[in-house]
């Protein structure tokens, strides 16, 4: 019902591939998106106050210079599990200051980090939380990406895709005054076995998939690995460039990218 009252409310303009990428690399500032302020310069000054006011009070003034390398390494590992020992090493930290620099980007509204769905089972499932930007523009700023389509040509455009819908939909729970990680998971087992996002909801979880492309192949291929947690696994979704809502298959619909 929500989803078509979306499609009702855009008429048709839903958009899709160039421009999703322009969104992408514009990001969700008020300033950049009503072209107030210039992309670049905004987000230089947003990089430097964050540090001056926000962070500069919680580490010593000596490790400010790794702190805006450990940002942008961080940048360029959105949409990853987090790998706390490989980044302490690239920034010259400990494994410690990592946890606790993640932690300030996370309460400062940088990142959000989605855990593995657990409910309580099997040792198989993998444990290391994966990390997104919440807003595109920021972390393809911190990337030094020069423009959206080499953004969209880039290797990293997959997770640059994958954030942008990760972030919208966490964005959607917070405007609604809801906590997203207390229903948004993903899945992926030690047989890589993976499934991008949950939405679990008591006993019940809808599994969805983010894809690039307009016509993913096997996208729900993995769905079947939920029926371990005897919860009921509901219609679920593959999120993508597609040009409107479609069944899939009997597991999932395909919903455009530009209707989230």
């Amino acid at each position: 019902m929500l989803i078509s009252l979306r499609e009702r409310e855009l008429k048709g303009k839903i958009p899709s591939g160039n421009e999703i990428f322009d969104a992408i690399f514009q990001g969700g500032m008020p300033d950049v998106v009503t072209g107030e302020t210039p992309r670049e310069l905004y987000y230089k000054a947003y990089v430097d106050t964050y540090i001056e006011k926000d962070v500069r009070k919680l580490i010593s003034a000596s490790r400010e210079m790794r702190f805006r390398k450990f940002i942008a390494l961080a940048a360029l590992r959105t949409g990853q599990e987090i790998n706390y020992a490989e980044l302490a090493s690239e920034v010259g930290v400990d494994v410690d200051t990592v946890k606790r620099w993640l932690s300030i980007l996370e309460t400062s509204g940088i990142i959000i980090f989605l855990e593995p769905y657990m409910s309580n089972l099997s040792k198989r499932i993998i444990k290391a939380p994966k990390m997104y930007f919440m807003d595109t523009g920021l972390c393809a700023y911190l990337c030094k990406w020069p423009n959206a389509r080499m953004l969209e040509d880039c290797a990293m455009s997959g997770a640059f895709f994958e954030t942008y819908v990760i972030s919208e939909i966490a964005k959607s729970f917070y405007n609604h005054a809801q906590n997203p990680k207390m229903y948004l998971y993903y899945y992926r087992d030690i047989d890589k076995k993976e499934v991008d996002l949950l939405y679990a909801d008591n006993d019940k979880i809808y599994p969805i998939e983010i894809k690039k492309g307009s016509a993913p192949s096997k996208a729900t291929r993995n769905f079947s690995a939920l029926s371990k947690y005897q919860k009921e696994i509901m219609p679920g979704l593959i999120i993508c460039n597609t040009d409107k809502i479609r069944p899939y298959d009997e597991k999932a619909y395909l919903l455009p990218v530009g209707m989230i």
